[in-house]
């Protein structure tokens, strides 16, 4: 099941194996600098960078609350958003 489907009907489930411990923390670090967080959060969403960066406001803001919420219980079974 989807983590969060978007406004153009694509389902995403993130993928945390993507994303090394190394890049959770820097995810987490506030002096990564934004790309490289949008390139680390776009591979672990099975986007291409330019469509995570080409997202309206709205819905990159419920994509990244999923995200975030996925992370902070990465075992938690998905539920669609």
């Amino acid at each position: 099941m989807a983590d969060i489907t978007l406004k153009d009907g694509r389902e995403i489930t993130f993928d945390l194996d993507l994303m090394t411990l190394a890049e959770f923390d820097a995810l987490r670090d506030p002096i990564t600098p934004r790309p490289e967080e949008r390139a680390i959060i776009a591979r672990a969403c099975g986007l291409e960078l330019a469509d995570l960066t080409g997202m309206g406001y709205l819905q990159y803001s419920r994509l990244i609350d999923a995200f975030i919420r996925r992370c902070n219980d990465p075992l938690a079974q998905t539920e669609a958003a």
